[in-house]
């Protein structure tokens, strides 16, 4: 049965707000594009190779596909019978939310758990529990890789003082992160009086006259979320197929870059393509506002890249082009299948 709540109704909407956010990321971009040696740039990247390029927006693509069935295979060990041409129409829309409305990536989820709802008539809290669980699994890879790319980093090149420090935190962050979500997943009843809390302040600000009204409706959601947990934890072999989909995804995601930096027939060691990688998603799901962090990781990507001894020109111009698969095509994408779907709902 599925629980009604007004919390959980709503999918993650954007306004002129982010408008205006948008307008000063771009802002930003094209101070970056005046400073740099623009000429340069434009003609390092018109003169790469397009094949190369192409295999880089195929990677991108293969990987959320390689995504997808990892969500897929939990959905279908949850019990929710969730098409696969469904699951990836949700998949690319929350591609789509968590770009447009940066909010570490929540919008995303947020709008997963909701469609999963919508499309089979399933529980709220079954379907949060396996966005929940997908997101840890996928989670493994990226911290795995991401470690041992910054700790490469940090031996190959000799880097400012400031910048070690910030490489070390990002690390020590990225763990701590996983531990928390794992720490999560083995207790959810700690995740379950977190909520409560909030609840109860939540209550008493907006339901003054049925201070009881939200967390009657979120005690049924949890009591699904906790028992779908289990479930699925127990289930190995679903578990097992869905890490190694994750894995495939986080290779082809970060494969991107190697495609991109071939495409300028300027070969990197993989390593540093990881630790910019990780840099590069980790400041972009940062919730300040601005979509995508428009401008910001342009300029933090292609830093990283010239402190590693690669030319100004084509440090700007692969950012320029990793950015236009990872981040304005995945925009468009998303942005279509979601404007399909409306039509469609």
């Amino acid at each position: 049965m599925v629980t009604e709540t007004a919390s959980m109704e709503g999918r993650p909407k954007f306004t002129k707000k982010h408008i205006a956010l948008l307008s000063i990321g771009l802002f930003i971009l094209t101070i970056f594009m005046i400073l740099s040696d623009f000429n340069s740039v434009i003609e390092v990247m018109l003169a790469s190779d397009k094949i190369n390029f192409f295999l880089g927006f195929t990677s991108m693509f293969v990987g959320v596909i390689f995504y997808t069935i990892s969500w897929t295979l939990l959905l279908n060990s949850s019990g929710i019978k969730l098409k696969f041409l469904r699951a990836f129409e949700g998949v690319w829309i929350s591609v789509f939310f968590n770009i447009i409305v940066p909010t570490a990536s929540i919008s995303g989820e947020v709008f997963r758990i909701w469609y999963a709802v919508k499309e089979t008539n399933s529980g709220y809290g079954n379907a949060a529990a396996t966005v929940f669980i997908h997101r840890i699994l996928c989670f493994i890879p990226f911290m795995l890789g991401s470690i041992l790319g910054l700790i490469y980093f940090l031996i190959a090149y000799n880097l400012p003082t400031y910048l070690s420090t910030i490489l070390i935190l990002i690390s020590t962050v990225i763990s701590f992160g996983f531990l928390l979500l794992l720490m999560l997943w083995i207790k959810p009843k700690i995740t379950i009086k977190i909520v409560f809390k909030i609840a109860g302040l939540i209550e008493k600000l907006v339901y003054k006259k049925n201070p009881s009204r939200l967390r009657d409706s979120l005690q049924k959601v949890f009591e699904e979320f906790e028992f779908s947990l289990k479930m699925l934890g127990y289930r190995r072999r679903p578990l097992f197929l869905s890490l190694i989909f994750a894995i495939f995804f986080w290779l082809l995601d970060v494969a991107v870059a190697y495609f991109v930096f071939q495409s300028l027939n300027y070969p990197i060691p993989f390593a540093l393509i990881v630790a910019v990688y990780t840099i590069g998603i980790t400041v972009q799901i940062v919730p300040v506002g601005i979509p995508g962090m428009i401008g910001i990781v342009e300029t933090i990507m292609s830093g990283l890249y010239t402190l590693a001894g690669i030319p100004l020109s084509i440090s700007v111009a692969a950012t320029m082009m990793i950015r236009f698969i990872m981040m304005w095509l995945e925009a468009l994408i998303g942005g279509i299948a979601f404007i399909l779907y409306t039509r469609r709902r």
